[in-house]
């Protein structure tokens, strides 16, 4: 009995939510919020009236990342987003609204490296088995009444012709009526609206079996409680060793070019230099350049046992972070001579909030090297990079720039 009441449940409220968001997507012009915004909105909506409804035990430690699915979503009703945010959001929100009706529905469910693998634990997964459950309703004692359904056949053939003689009279009779009748069939006539109208049923069943099988796979795994063995890779230490060897030997490399550069040109190169060539070149490479050591930091760290009883991986890997720390205050003051000259833009605000987020995280990991901090700290990791992210949605947009480069340019 309580299996069928939750599953008529999923059933209403998936329809309702897919119902609404197909007459939004009729209402409201722009593509971006139609399409997007207003779906995951509106499935997160539901999702919430239908774990409270069914009184599913809760994990309170999920309410943190409600707050910034919220923050994200309100942010694109209330200022514009710029597109190159518009596109993060698209692929960034399926993987929020993934980890936070995993993590609301499991109380021992926790923020690992494993648990970003889950992105299609909701959808398309027993896409089939789930639209197979919705003839299983109980079928008010299994067998349907043929005898009712031949009455209304007969109530249908008589009711009908005595319908249009009614109709035939009161439109002689009432002109306005007469009017509304026609307005009624031709609409009925049109080819074009009979498209529309079918296009539109189409697309509201298609919004409602993915809905529906998504809170359906939420509110099953909540009965699954599995918790994942965080295991990590044999690797050989040495083969570590000689790569980071040779990484950190390219860093000593280039910052001793720097210092030269920036200096009295001791290593005598014959390059002409500028300020303003400084400033301009290399800026992006030098970001990519600490994108890449922050993955095979990761990968090290938290894939492998290269840490292990190994204080010649540690302290290359701390050598390694330094250098990129140091790789981040140089694109730092490119960024800020070139800005000073030129101004801000979105992309320029973006990617200092980016190498913010890097500084921190790096930081995290010299801590982590450095004290062996359990693995927990992928929830911290999370809580940087989507608050960072927030805070680039709400200030990257064109007002906030012009008024900084008011500030700065004068």
């Amino acid at each position: 009995m309580k299996q069928n009441k939750e599953l008529f449940l999923t059933i209403l409220i998936s329809f309702v939510i897919a119902s609404c968001i197909t007459i939004l997507k009729l209402v409201t012009k722009n593509f971006y919020l139609k399409t997007y915004i207003i779906p995951f909105t509106f499935l997160l909506v539901g999702f919430l009236i239908l774990i409270f409804y069914l009184k599913i035990k809760k994990n309170k430690k999920s309410w943190n990342l409600l707050i910034f699915l919220s923050l994200i979503l309100l942010s694109n009703f209330i200022i514009k987003i710029d597109w190159s945010n518009q596109i993060l959001n698209v692929l960034l929100l399926p993987f929020l609204i993934n980890m936070f009706f995993l993590k609301v529905v499991n109380e021992k469910q926790e923020i690992n490296r494993y648990f970003w693998k889950g992105i299609f634990k909701l959808f398309p997964k027993n896409l089939t088995l789930n639209i197979k459950e919705l003839s299983n309703i109980k079928k008010r004692e299994q067998k349907i009444n043929t005898s009712k359904i031949m009455n209304i056949c007969i109530g249908c053939i008589i009711g009908i012709p005595i319908a249009l003689l009614i109709i035939g009279l009161l439109t002689s009779a009432d002109q306005y009526f007469h009017s509304f009748i026609n307005t009624i069939f031709n609409f009925l006539n049109s080819s074009k609206k009979w498209d529309s109208i079918l296009t539109n049923l189409f697309t509201l069943l298609m919004y409602f079996i993915v809905i529906f099988s998504i809170y359906q796979n939420a509110i099953k795994s909540s009965l699954e409680n599995k918790t994942e063995e965080m295991v990590t890779k044999e690797i050989n230490k040495t083969i570590i060793k000689t790569i980071l060897i040779i990484i950190n030997s390219v860093f000593i490399l280039f910052l001793i070019s720097e210092i030269s550069k920036l200096t009295y040109n001791f290593l005598k190169l014959p390059t002409e230099y500028t300020y303003a060539s400084f400033a301009r070149e290399g800026f992006f490479q030098l970001l990519f350049v600490t994108l890449i050591n922050f993955i095979v930091i990761i990968y090290l760290v938290y894939y492998t046992n290269a840490l292990k009883n190994n204080k010649d991986i540690h302290k290359l890997l701390i050598s390694l972070i330094l250098f990129s720390i140091i790789l981040i205050f140089n694109s730092y003051y490119r960024m800020f001579l070139y800005m000073y000259e030129y101004g801000f833009t979105i992309l320029r605000l973006q990617v200092i909030l980016f190498l913010f987020m890097e500084l921190l995280l790096f930081i995290i990991l010299i801590k982590k090297i450095w004290t062996k901090l359990k693995n927990k700290d992928s929830t911290l990791f999370t809580s940087i990079i989507l608050t960072t992210y927030i805070i680039n949605l709400y200030f990257c947009t064109e007002p906030v720039i012009d008024l900084l480069n008011k500030i700065i340019l004068k």
